[in-house]
């Protein structure tokens, strides 16, 4: 009669099977951290880009956010020119393409010019497109 456990043999084939397993993992990972930080970054434009229209509706003046890609980052400057907030990006992620000026400008009541922003990590690129009436939205790309 034989005891309950495992074998010699079946122990191995488990601890080669989750070695695979494991490395596949470790291949992906900074692929999948890339990505991350790529989405989070189009998601931190892509607010900066509401908040900056809410506040142009709120101040019923002109708004914009400026583009820097030496610095890489985004400030919003309310009418005056001042700097109202600063959003940098994550290591990694860069600015590929910006609107012709460099910047979207909202108006007091929240339209603005027609603009896309793209951003990327390696590989992967983000969009984030403003249209006419000051709509923001998030677009992948490939």
């Amino acid at each position: 009669m034989r005891s309950p456990g495992f074998t010699l043999l079946e122990l191995v084939t488990a601890m080669a099977l989750a070695g695979v397993l494991a490395a596949t993992g470790l291949i992906r990972l900074p692929a999948l951290v890339e990505g991350a930080r790529l989405a989070g970054a189009a998601r931190t434009v892509a607010t900066s880009l509401r908040l900056a229209r809410g506040r142009a509706l709120a101040v019923g003046a002109a708004v914009e956010v400026r583009f820097d890609a030496l610095r890489r980052g985004c400030e919003t400057r309310d009418q005056s020119g001042a700097v109202v907030a600063w959003h940098p990006l994550p290591a990694g992620v860069g600015l590929a393409a910006l609107p012709a000026r460099g910047r979207v400008l909202f108006g007091g009541l929240g339209t603005a010019e027609n603009a896309t922003v793209t951003l990327a990590a390696g590989s992967r690129t983000r969009s984030v497109i403003v249209n006419q009436r000051g709509r923001v939205r998030l677009c992948a790309l490939m």
